[in-house]
């Protein structure tokens, strides 16, 4: 029985299954070549000819809807897949084109969201709309929008870390503990959610869980604001690292001193005891909190 292209090409991503954003970036390229919405290579893999990678180089080439650095690394991956075929493999020989792939000289630029700020209007909009539509993701849009944190401190929160007496979130950054603080408002929501989270199975102690009750994905979080973003017609490339950059200009335009912006935003807790800062200096932290929240009863 003939090996189909579906068993080629999960015995290609199994060798990346040590990595699961290595894993998911092959597998979202791969569908580019092979999925109907694409390019839609239909013949099985070993029948492939020369002039179809030379075809499919021409498809990404011409597309106006990605990035140069994307169409790269699709290009890049498709190769990757390609050598893989042909080593493994004793039916699959093909030549993999070199001189006749130029890729042509502008393309889409890629989108950046560096410089991009949100409105109190847009991010009330987010917000509305992910509280009627889906309120697990208007939960972890509020715990972004009012702590600033990074997205991998956010997915490393474990709900036993989450204090809602104290109101306070302690997670992991890449040099250490860090403590982000909240609203009482949010205190509130976030209570009702950890009742249910207390009581579901799970691998993983992960405060917010996938479908399949397993850890989030920074692509899964930006995938859902992307798609609420467009449905709103907020024309801004926003993505989870915006609430934090958000939130700092508001603070700044409310005229918080740099220090207490730093404070807030845990760029220096690293190099305090962490149960010190807690436990001495908790109401202090609060109240700075409470002094330069920007969202004061602005949100439900």
């Amino acid at each position: 029985m003939e090996i189909s292209n579906q068993q080629i090409i999960d015995h290609y991503l199994q060798r990346f299954n040590h990595s699961k954003n290595s894993l998911q970036t092959r597998k979202y390229c791969l569908k580019y070549f092979f999925d109907t919405k694409y390019y839609g290579y239909a013949d099985h893999i070993f029948d492939m000819k020369k002039k179809d990678a030379v075809d499919y180089f021409d498809y990404l080439n011409h597309l106006d809807t990605i990035s140069f650095q994307t169409k790269l690394n699709k290009w890049n991956v498709f190769r990757s897949f390609l050598q893989f075929v042909m080593e493994y493999y004793d039916d699959f020989i093909i030549s993999i084109p070199r001189y006749s792939v130029k890729w042509k000289p502008v393309h889409k630029k890629s989108n950046s969201n560096k410089d991009v700020i949100m409105t109190r209007l847009e991010l009330e909009r987010i917000l509305n709309f992910s509280y009627n539509y889906c309120y697990y993701y208007y939960l972890m849009i509020r715990i972004l929008a009012e702590t600033g944190m990074r997205i991998g401190e956010f997915l490393r929160i474990k709900y036993e870390n989450v204090n809602l007496n104290k109101r306070y979130i302690e997670t992991e950054g890449k040099t250490g503990s860090r403590v982000y603080y909240f609203s009482e408002s949010l205190a509130q929501h976030l209570a009702i959610y950890m009742k249910e989270r207390f009581f579901k199975e799970s691998d993983s102690k992960a405060l917010f869980l996938s479908p399949r009750r397993q850890k989030l994905t920074q692509r899964s979080i930006n995938s859902y604001i992307r798609r609420i973003t467009s449905l709103l017609n907020i024309n801004k490339h926003i993505s989870s690292s915006t609430f934090r950059k958000t939130l700092n200009t508001f603070r700044k335009r409310m005229g918080c001193p740099a220090e207490d912006r730093k404070i807030l935003l845990c760029h220096k807790v690293s190099d305090i005891n962490f149960n010190s800062y807690v436990k001495l200096n908790y109401f202090d932290y609060i109240q700075l909190y409470d002094k330069w929240n920007p969202y004061s009863g602005y949100f439900l």
